[in-house]
């Protein structure tokens, strides 16, 4: 779904982080994230101070006392017009809630964050309506920087990897991986991994156990909630004899910069790295 990026930003006043107020006064722009991605962008451009709310599921340090505004998929629009924000920062599944905030004079910047194009571009438009357009071309340098000294090593043999994205706790019941054109395949591609779902035509693919066994991943990097290094052996002993399985490279990793399109593309792929080599 394209995303809506309303045309209501401020452009009457200097510096885009302030607002009028009563009288000479101003004050700091109000910021909502609606997903743990925008709130990352907020940090790491150094506007974490300029949050007053998120969404549930956001994870940053930075925004633990913050309100929580709602689920990705179900923000709580009350609560956002009560925090009284100037701005939202939105998804592309949030076009009908930032209708209503365009109703409400509420300004929303539309960021789709798929993939590393959508993480650089985000960067830059919320660097620049925030007034942090510098920490932005530097958040985007470092990514080019960490994505060329990744790309930059050679480890021989590219393994073949699952990437789990969600399954049933205790089992491989639900499972969902990353399937082409997701972050966690852009990833696997930069350390020299082969995604064995490249043949799906789905970003995030619904899988059997079967499929898993007809993959034959040489690694399989689980990131679902459910994972955990004590239970992993017993909840994958179904598919036993796939590669992976049978010699002990299910790698459970929540390294939130690998569970979610972020800045923080170093620190991804330095952890997947360890994971398919080490």
């Amino acid at each position: 779904m394209a995303y809506l990026a309303l045309a209501g930003c401020d452009r009457k006043h200097e510096d885009p982080s302030e607002r009028p107020a009563s009288g000479a006064a101003t004050k700091t722009l109000r910021v909502i994230t609606l997903t743990p991605s925008a709130t990352d962008l907020m940090v790491e451009l150094g506007g974490s101070g300029l949050l007053v709310g998120v969404d549930d599921y956001t994870t940053a340090p930075e925004a633990a006392a913050l309100p929580r505004v709602g689920s990705f998929l179900q923000p709580n629009l009350e609560t956002i017009l009560r925090l009284d924000p100037d701005l939202v920062i939105a998804d592309d599944v949030h076009a009908e809630l930032e209708a209503a905030l365009h109703d409400a004079d509420i300004e929303t910047l539309g960021c789709a964050m798929h993939a590393l194009p959508d993480v650089r571009a985000a960067l830059l438009k919320v660097g620049a309506r925030i007034n942090r357009a510098d920490a932005a071309a530097a958040a985007v340098q470092r990514i080019d920087d960490a994505i060329d000294v990744a790309g930059a090593r050679r480890h021989g043999t590219a393994p073949v990897v699952l990437a789990v994205i969600d399954r049933e706790v205790g089992g491989l019941g639900s499972l969902v991986a990353a399937g082409p054109g997701s972050w966690l395949d852009e990833l696997i591609a930069i350390v020299g991994g082969r995604n064995a779902l490249a043949s799906s035509g789905v970003r995030y693919p619904k899988i059997s156990p079967e499929e898993v066994l007809r993959g034959a991943p040489d690694v399989i990097v689980d990131t679902s909630f459910v994972a955990t290094p004590a239970s992993i052996a017993e909840d994958w002993a179904t598919v036993a004899t796939v590669p992976a399985v049978a010699n002990g490279r299910v790698r459970v990793l929540k390294e939130p910069a690998l569970q979610r399109p972020s800045p923080r593309v170093g620190d991804a792929l330095t952890a997947l790295e360890a994971a398919l080599y080490e």
